[in-house]
């Protein structure tokens, strides 16, 4: 399994590429069914679609909410155990959390070899 923190790579200059390189080597190095956990501020609907460019990973997204204070909020509380319902846009997850929530998307990417050949068969 493999943690990795996107942020560093996506912030400065041709930072999609070097994501792109990245979620590549790291497809490249796990045994198939192999997890690579990103824990990130980005958005699904731009996190998903640099996952689907770089690779077929099988994804599930959680949620965790960034306030650390123990006041109530005015959001709801994720099970964190869960994952959200997931479509390749990303926009399911807005409907199910709101369109500014205050979390940190944990993206868990599982490499799938039969996505892979899916996705390169004619």
């Amino acid at each position: 399994m493999l943690l990795l923190m996107l942020l560093l790579i996506r912030c400065g200059s041709n930072s999609r590429q070097y994501s792109t390189q990245m979620l590549e080597e790291v497809w490249r190095v796990l045994k198939d069914k192999g997890v690579c956990i990103l824990i990130t501020y980005g958005a699904p609907n731009y996190r998903l679609r640099l996952l689907a460019e770089s690779c077929s990973w099988a994804t599930k997204l959680h949620v965790i909410d960034k306030s650390l204070s123990d006041q109530p909020s005015e959001t709801p509380k994720w099970e964190l155990a869960t994952p959200l319902p997931l479509d390749a846009e990303g926009s399911s997850v807005e409907s199910a959390i709101g369109k500014s929530p205050d979390v940190h998307y944990i993206y868990v990417c599982i490499k799938d070899e039969s996505l892979k050949m899916e996705a390169d068969a004619p």
